[in-house]
């Protein structure tokens, strides 16, 4: 009788160690970790994130000359040059903004944008001044007059001139194009905003002074 007992119980043991070993396995198996747990980036990037690094150009200097080429064509034309209408460009796709006397000369605005080479779309963010204030400009101080009266007598000229000095700071290391700003004015640079250090700002003059019409340049850059 106990012989039967013991070969059962070898038995029973044969058969239930293979189960216990499977379920051990089966519970000591590591799980796949997170993206958070393991620190790697999340595939999604915000919407944020993604709207802000797209308003950086991938073709800054091509966008400079498509920024240049339309205030050019505001400039001749009529009945937009006595409007402030602002020009920027990204990637091909010009924004315009500012203000102007009536919806139908920002819609020229527009149509003269759509006109330029290399425009891939214009966004109109332009603000119709009222006409109340447009007849308070007739009455303009003195001051004012003054300097309403320091236009360009070469205005495309001054504004390829303008586009070839900023793409000289994209072109150069040294300086940032982003933080320096050029003003040209009957081939007279002003520049301003800031930079770093002093050699910054006297590389961006030297950049200035070697584009082709210019008679001088003012610094006014302010350096951090």
């Amino acid at each position: 009788m106990k012989i039967k007992l013991r070969i059962t119980a070898l038995l029973l043991g044969a058969w239930l160690l293979p189960v216990a070993g499977y379920t051990a396995d089966t519970s000591t198996q590591p799980t796949a970790p997170s993206a958070v747990a393991s620190g790697a980036e999340p595939t999604a990037a915000p919407d944020a994130t993604r709207a802000k690094s797209s308003r950086r150009s991938d073709q800054p200097i091509d966008d400079s000359l498509i920024t240049t080429k339309i205030k050019a064509r505001f400039l001749k034309d009529k009945q937009v040059r006595a409007d402030n209408v602002e020009v920027k460009t990204v990637n091909g796709a010009v924004e315009l903004t500012g203000t102007a006397r009536s919806k139908a000369k920002a819609a020229h605005a527009v149509t003269l944008a759509r006109q330029v080479k290399g425009v891939k779309s214009v966004k109109n963010d332009i603000e119709i001044t009222p006409p109340e204030t447009a007849a308070r400009g007739d009455k303009m101080p003195d001051r004012e007059r003054v300097a309403d009266k320091r236009r360009s007598d070469q205005p495309v000229d001054d504004t390829l001139i303008t586009t070839k000095v900023k793409a000289k700071m994209v072109e150069d290391k040294q300086v940032s194009a982003t933080n320096i700003h050029v003003k040209t004015l009957n081939g007279v640079v002003e520049l301003t905003g800031t930079a770093k250090s002093m050699e910054e700002s006297s590389k961006a003059v030297s950049l200035a002074r070697s584009i082709k019409g210019v008679k001088s340049v003012t610094n006014n850059i302010k350096v951090n």
